[in-house]
């Protein structure tokens, strides 16, 4: 049985980086947020939920790398502006962790939870149960993204465990293979990069649309300087609240076709007919 480390794990605080604020018309670009009435632009998830990842494996070490999952749900925006933390527990009579970012005025930011395994994280039963059939009718439940080629260069990771703050060593102690892990996070971006066309956001909601979560099972570890290759499909898509959403799922596989990892990661609209749901 693997043994496990930190009971409750808090880190240090720190502001994220958005690497993103040069998109005009994105969620990330200060005028457009502003125009919705948010106070700025956004930090990206990728980079909140990398953030997280330090509780992750402070609790479960190299063994979460080769084989376990997370989910995180974006609660409310980060800005560049404010000081955050990660903290995991450990859950009473379980094995597994919760985990949240959160604003030293105590705003929860990010909320979810992991643990080793790959067992994914999501329930496909409920997939189509909210809306779906009047939801952006262009789009439909299981039609297919073109594969792609996926070949993560060193900068790229650079970049996003600078951006998050990361410190916990990605090409240290938490990788026995030696420097060049991709961080599993960074295969979200990949995974909205492959998607971005197959959107079809009618006017029924408001531009730009939101990450409301990330999913991902990892069954073994990545590399950089090595070529994987990307499957995905649009999962789910439907109405929740004031939001209506959509849901991609993908698959990674190495040359040799074995699987490395399956995630899932949602995007939100806030609906013409609302208003947005928090505007700090």
């Amino acid at each position: 049985m693997t043994e496990l480390k930190t009971e409750v794990y808090e880190g240090q605080w720190r502001r994220l980086a958005n690497l993103a604020a040069h998109k005009e018309g994105s969620i990330h670009d200060d005028r457009t947020a502003q125009s919705m009435g948010f106070r700025g632009g956004f930090v990206p998830g990728s980079t909140v939920a990398q953030a997280a990842v330090p509780g992750i494996l402070a609790r479960y070490g190299r063994h979460w790398v080769e084989g376990g999952w997370y989910t995180f749900k974006f609660v409310r925006p980060v800005y560049i502006d404010e000081e955050v933390r990660e903290v995991a527990e450990a859950v009473p009579d379980e094995a597994d962790i919760s985990l949240r970012v959160e604003s030293r005025d105590g705003r929860l930011c990010c909320d979810g939870s992991a643990g080793l395994g790959a067992t994914v994280p999501w329930d496909p039963a409920e997939d189509g149960l909210c809306g779906a059939d009047e939801f952006f009718p262009e789009m439909v439940i299981g039609a297919p993204c073109p594969e792609t080629e996926m070949l993560v260069p060193q900068e790229d990771v650079v970049a996003m465990l600078e951006a998050a703050g990361d410190e916990t060593g990605w090409y240290g102690d938490v990788s026995p293979w030696g420097a060049g892990l991709i961080p599993p996070e960074r295969l979200m971006n990949a995974a909205l990069d492959a998607s971005r066309a197959e959107i079809k956001a009618d006017d029924t909601v408001r531009n730009p649309g939101m990450w409301a979560e990330h999913s991902l099972a990892v069954e073994q570890p990545m590399f950089l300087g090595q070529r994987y290759v990307l499957t995905e499909h649009l999962a789910d898509k439907g109405l929740s609240g004031r939001t209506a959403f959509i849901s991609f799922q993908f698959e990674v596989a190495d040359g040799s076709g074995q699987r490395c990892a399956v995630g899932r990661h949602k995007i939100k609209w806030i609906r013409t007919s609302e208003e947005p749901g928090d505007r700090d």
